[in-house]
């Protein structure tokens, strides 16, 4: 399936970018003195390397046949097929909302800002 190459490549680079954006906030809190934000941003950093390394097991267990075996008898649960995500239309209104919602706030923040 193509479609699932193209989308690992996509949650590898976003768990990145998000990772190392997480990691680097950490040492600059670390470096102003702010242990509380060490913390956060650490943890947030732990959280989103989990799906990047799924991620880059599902491409080493592609290639690799006694890792495609651990994941077919553990990790799949016997699942002979792929499964698919589909997104409800509930889940989409809701991080439209919210996405508008912030959209707002910046916006009404931008405006108080300069307007003083």
């Amino acid at each position: 399936m193509p479609y699932r190459r193209t989308s690992q490549w996509i949650v590898a680079g976003v768990s990145t970018l998000i990772t190392v954006f997480c990691l680097y906030a950490a040492i600059a809190n670390a470096r102003g003195g702010d242990t509380r934000g060490v913390w956060i941003f650490t943890a947030f950093a732990f959280l989103f390397m989990i799906p990047l390394f799924v991620t880059v097991f599902h491409f080493i267990a592609d290639r690799s046949p006694s890792l495609k075996k651990i994941h077919d008898k553990y990790l799949s649960s016997g699942q002979k097929h792929k499964t698919t995500f589909a997104p409800h239309w509930f889940v989409i209104s809701g991080v439209i909302l919210i996405g508008l919602i912030m959209l707002y706030a910046i916006i009404k923040w931008l405006f108080i800002y300069f307007t003083r």
